[in-house]
């Protein structure tokens, strides 16, 4: 019987995005727990030198940038396993934490699978991804809680790019949707826009996100630049709403109730950012771009077929 090269079924790509010591910290927690039938990709800028020599274990990929969501991008296109899953710089990974999370691909409209990312040291959550609603352009879904409840999941509509799971050729399809994310360095708060950018995008094309209950990523005991969600949508909260409204309707007939709904909840300095998202309105429109996604209906699903001869391998459909 001829030997046929094993098949990722999940990719994980780890960004190095300058901090070596949160990278690492990444990076050594899913080599730890990696799981079977998955490849392990760290792109980075040029500047890691793989002192641990990993290159047996990891490919490493020059992307020429610190920029994560370019890095993903780059990632995704050579990756070889039908999911990409992300580990951000400071987040950690559990036992069996991406079985778990590839179970909720078997939806066929399941484009994105969110894990529940929960603090350092406690089972305090700090999203399980994140929702629209009345308070805020970009809420983090059961923050603040120890579990899960129907209640709390029910309208997630999409994770962030630094912790989820995606269907490969989706993630592929929306690199590039979003102008303007090309700068060498990137804030955590454009990495913020840049996930509701790819998960409403995704949403529009017919995909559906959903919360894996019992997949936990975790912040890790290293600061980083990345994971304070809460924080990057607060002063930030202006661009996210006009984001919010480009796939929705604003407008500043609803400015005073935003005001209001978000003063109660996250206080004065988010509220006014809120509520004077219309000023925002014009450039979020002109940089984000829709002609290539992948829609859900569109999507092909490709398997090996062994053959004896020496021939080149068949795919099929």
């Amino acid at each position: 019987m001829p030997k046929f090269p094993t098949i990722p079924r999940l990719t994980i790509v780890v960004p190095h995005c300058g901090d070596t010591a949160s990278f690492e910290s990444s990076l050594v927690s899913v080599l730890q727990h990696r799981p079977d039938a998955c490849e392990v990709v760290v792109p980075h800028a040029g500047n890691y030198d793989d002192p641990f020599d990993l290159a047996d274990e990891v490919k490493f990929i020059d992307a020429g940038t610190e920029n994560v969501t370019q890095q993903v991008g780059d990632a995704a296109s050579v990756a070889k396993g039908r999911f990409v899953h992300v580990v951000g710089d400071g987040h950690v990974v559990e036992q069996d934490w991406a079985d778990r999370a590839l179970l909720e691909f078997e939806h066929h409209d399941a484009g994105i699978v969110v894990p529940v990312v929960r603090a350092h040291g406690c089972d305090e959550i700090v999203n399980a991804g994140w929702k629209r609603s009345s308070r805020s352009a970009c809420e983090m879904v059961a923050a603040g809680k120890n579990s899960i409840t129907s209640g709390n999941d029910a309208r997630v509509e999409g994770g962030f790019l630094t912790t989820s799971f995606w269907r490969r050729d989706l993630l592929r399809s929306l690199t590039g949707s979003l102008r303007g994310t090309g700068r060498s360095r990137q804030s955590s708060e454009e990495i913020v826009e840049t996930s509701m950018v790819y998960c409403l995008l995704a949403q529009q094309a017919g995909w559906r996100c959903i919360v894996s209950r019992d997949c936990t990523v975790r912040l890790g005991g290293d600061d980083s630049s990345i994971g304070d969600y809460a924080y990057d949508v607060d002063a930030n909260h202006r661009r996210l709403q006009a984001i919010a409204d480009h796939f929705g309707s604003g407008g500043w007939g609803k400015s005073f109730g935003r005001w209001l709904a978000t003063t109660l909840s996250y206080g004065m300095g988010s509220a006014i950012r809120r509520a004077t998202a219309p000023l925002a309105q014009n450039s979020i429109s002109k940089s984000i771009r829709n002609d290539s996604v992948l829609r859900s209906d569109e999507q092909t699903e490709s398997i090996r077929i062994p053959v004896t001869s020496n021939e080149s391998y068949r795919r099929a459909a």
